[in-house]
């Protein structure tokens, strides 16, 4: 346990000593700002301020366009980069479990992306000190359900560092198996399509747009995320295992 708890602490101040994961959080707090003015200007809030969580933490294209892609680019040094570097295989040797390895870099880049909503948060924070009548039980369900889709996405995004130290790859590779677990469904939601009950079942999107955003937190995707993250994590372990046989 002392092991695990070391190699946490290591990996947070890793990420926040590194100037990559700033560079991230300074174009996220950017792209994420310029929206957030975006829709303070737009005729739908201006007349219901209460839809503004819909767009920041659900339907907004942009939120579903930078999601995906930003939790690959944050794990890609956690296993990709040390692989690429030559640290990945003392790390292995040492006296820590592998999958305490792999839970130690995952919790450390969950921590370090909740820095990434929180600067969401704090604009609404920041429009209800001016005044803004929100309903708070919106935003803090809408930011419950966008953090659970970015602990998935961490999770992939894992896996896919674990596979190599090829960072494109690991940066590519993530995002694009977040884009499948985001649109694949969709496509396959349609009325009459034989896959629909399945695709329904695992429409991301949906369970946002129907459930977090307004207010209704599901059972059924409070388990769904962090049993898919869990699946993709065990995934990590089995190919850091796989790496004492086949590199």
């Amino acid at each position: 346990m002392r092991a695990f708890r070391a190699l946490l602490i290591r990996e947070v101040w890793s990420l926040s000593v590194s100037p990559f994961s700033y560079v991230l959080l300074g174009f996220w707090f950017l792209l994420n700002g310029i929206f957030f003015a975006y829709l303070l200007a737009s005729e739908p809030i201006r007349a219901d301020v209460d839809v503004l969580p819909q767009y920041m933490f659900g339907s907004g294209v942009l939120v579903w366009l930078l999601l995906p892609a930003f939790p690959p680019l944050l794990t890609l040094r956690l296993f990709a980069e040390e692989h690429r570097l030559g640290t990945l295989e003392p790390l292995l040797t040492a006296p820590i479990r592998d999958i305490e390895v792999v839970l130690a870099k995952y919790l450390a880049a969950c921590v370090f992306f909740l820095v990434f909503w929180a600067g969401v948060l704090l604009q609404f924070v920041v429009l209800g000190s001016f005044g803004a009548n929100l309903d708070w039980n919106l935003v803090l369900s809408g930011f419950y359900g966008a953090l659970m889709i970015s602990l998935l996405f961490l999770a992939t995004g894992l896996w896919a560092s674990a596979w190599g130290g090829n960072l494109l790859f690991a940066a590519a590779g993530g995002a694009a198996l977040n884009f499948l677990l985001l649109f694949l469904p969709v496509l396959f939601d349609q009325q009459g399509n034989p896959l629909q009950g399945i695709a329904h079942a695992m429409n991301i999107p949906d369970m946002v747009d129907r459930g977090f955003t307004v207010g209704l937190i599901d059972s059924y995707a409070l388990l769904y995320f962090p049993l898919l993250a869990g699946l993709f994590l065990f995934l990590t372990w089995v190919r850091l295992v796989s790496r004492r046989w086949v590199p």
